[in-house]
């Protein structure tokens, strides 16, 4: 954790971990703690880059000294080289200024140092002393609240984004130094930001076993990050001041909907939300308060409730007589309900394709987040499920199973861990679960047609029995929707480029003889929007008439069938007298 001191204590813990890293070598420690010195005593820009570079020369020739500079662990080690930055110092006025070619990157410092990090990747190479330089500068303005202000990468729609998402998990510097250096690490991946660790083997009544980050971190690695992957944030549990929720709800919901503002301000497309230790009436008050309060792109940017599935949970919404749930299963589709209900967009849990079927068909988003192995992997593969969350269990992090705190980042593993993925994904039975993902998403969007449909039951029942034959020939039958292209845009834009792909999408059912015309006219002018590429003005037109009042029409028709699910449309909120309340209505 980092916190503010003096130059003293800096000096102190940066002793400690010179003798940790060269504890066989005094002479290393005494010349890298008298190069901090002599940056934290120096008077002049001209001296305190002398040492920064003298730190860059010695840490490279160590490196070749212990013959790992291939080694993928290395991390980050400035080579000499032709940069993209450059500097000059003017010593009369004690000054150092940047430069840059605004024409290649960007106008704008940050930005122009999260495309730099980019560059740095499609040519596989370390940044020049310079390049590091400016990276660390960086840092220092966004200690300063400055912002990035280029596009971060939604999730996108289950289905037509990549396959089962690994979200590779770490508090920060893990990311910073691994994860982000090389694009093949980040291709199909989600860079997931929380603390994975119980101090102690503390119970989960005191402690949780996922904490929220440190939102300047994240702010790091979403630098480093850029536009290469999507970008997710942990905000966990909610505070308990008085152990009572109706005492504690206007805290809770105030605390909680600044931390995911903050984070989707920095561009996370997404906030996990758990839900533990809730009724289900309280669950559905909190994500309906939370909707109201955090400010975001509710269109690109996920609010998403973890949910336990190994605690018993008191179903009393809208019920008489509360039931307890405690089946995995019976917990797990009650969860689908109550986060459609509650107007979240993503649900967090643990479990198999049944399960995702059903959260997908209505509308959301889903993630196991447990501790997978290898072998563990292609099981969520095969589930179908839009992401897993991999980052202790061995597998990401070395832990020391006395103290569950974790060590170093073992980002070496990332290959094999895609690898894993890749080749479950490339199966019959995971090519069967992602078009099951496409087909699902459009059955709740309603650009599947009546045929596509039946095929999808199909694929469903085959699916369940590993029915190989059945499954490929439903793919063969599919190759409209096989064949669509992976989405890595707003989940919108991909909605809008089905339905006009398609001639009798379901949506198009629900309209009268007397809507055929305005239906035809609505199509064209959507192709319109989509070939000029006008996102904002398809954002508009999802908000208005008539694609609000075809996509109610046919929730209502789905509701009839028992089926409630998510709607993305306009929150209503209200306070209410004598307390604090927010209850969203929707259209």
């Amino acid at each position: 954790m980092t916190t503010a001191s003096d130059i003293k204590a800096v000096h102190d813990q940066l002793r400690k971990r010179l003798c940790v890293v060269f504890k066989q070598d005094p002479n290393k420690i005494e010349l890298f703690s008298n190069i901090g010195q002599d940056i934290f005593t120096a008077n002049s820009v001209r001296q305190i880059l002398d040492a920064i570079f003298r730190v860059c020369r010695h840490a490279r020739e160590i490196i070749r000294g212990w013959k790992v500079e291939a080694e993928t662990f290395t991390g980050t080690v400035p080579e000499d080289g032709t940069g993209y930055i450059n500097f000059t110092v003017k010593d009369d006025l004690n000054q150092m200024s940047i430069t840059w070619d605004h024409q290649k990157f960007a106008p704008v410092f940050l930005d122009t140092v999260s495309l730099m990090l980019q560059a740095l990747r499609d040519e596989r190479r370390q940044p020049t002393p310079t390049e590091y330089l400016a990276i660390h500068l960086a840092y220092n303005c966004i200690a300063n609240g400055k912002q990035l202000t280029s596009k971060s990468r939604p999730l996108g729609s289950s289905g037509p984004h990549t396959q089962t998402y690994i979200a590779l998990t770490d508090p920060g510097d893990g990311h910073v130094l691994g994860t982000t250096r090389f694009n093949d690490w980040m291709t199909g991946a989600i860079v997931h930001v929380e603390y994975l660790e119980r101090p102690g083997n503390l119970p989960r009544l005191k402690i949780e076993t996922y904490r929220v980050p440190s939102l300047p971190e994240f702010s790091r690695v979403r630098l480093h990050v850029g536009s290469a992957a999507p970008i997710t944030f942990f905000v966990g549990r909610h505070v308990k001041d008085s152990g009572d929720f109706d005492d504690d709800f206007l805290k809770v919901v105030h605390m909680t909907s600044a931390t995911a503002s903050a984070a989707f301000g920095q561009g996370s497309a997404e906030c996990k939300i758990a839900m533990e230790g809730l009724k289900t009436s309280e669950a559905v008050r909190y994500m309906r308060a939370l909707r109201c309060q955090v400010l975001r792109n509710r269109l690109s940017q996920f609010l998403s409730a973890a949910c336990n599935l190994n605690q018993t949970v008191i179903d009393d919404y809208e019920k008489e007589t509360p039931v307890e749930l405690t089946g995995r299963i019976d917990i797990a589709l009650r969860a689908i309900e109550i986060t459609c209900i509650g107007g979240f967009d993503k649900l967090t849990f643990e479990e198999a394709l049944s399960i995702v079927h059903a959260a997908h068909l209505r509308g959301l988003v889903t993630y196991f987040s447990t501790g997978f192995k290898f072998d563990d992997i292609k099981h969520a593969v095969y589930s179908g499920t839009d992401g897993i969350g991999i980052g202790g269990a061995q597998v990401l992090r070395f832990m020391d199973k006395e103290t569950r705190m974790h060590g170093p980042y073992m980002e070496e593993n990332i290959p094999r861990i895609l690898s894993e993925r890749d080749a479950a994904a490339d199966s019959i039975r995971g090519q069967g679960v992602h078009l099951l993902a496409r087909m699902d998403t459009m059955f709740f969007e309603g650009s599947l047609t009546h045929e596509e449909d039946a095929q999808r039951e199909k694929l469903y029942t085959a699916l369940q029995n590993i029915d190989e034959p059945a499954i490929q020939e439903v793919i063969k039958q599919s190759e409209r929707i096989v064949n669509l292209p992976v989405e890595n845009s707003l989940s919108i834009i991909g909605s809008a480029e089905r339905l006009v792909a398609t001639e009798l999408p379901l949506l198009r059912s629900t309209t009268t003889e007397d809507e055929r015309s305005e239906w035809s006219s609505f199509v064209d002018r959507l192709r319109s929007h989509l070939d000029r590429g006008l996102e904002s003005t398809i954002e508009e037109e999802y908000d208005g008439e008539p694609w609000l009042t075809f996509r109610k029409k046919y929730r209502e028709r789905l509701q009839s069938k028992n089926i409630i699910t998510r709607q993305g449309s306009f929150t209503y909120s209200f306070k209410t007298f004598g307390g604090y309340g927010t209850n969203p209505g929707k259209l």
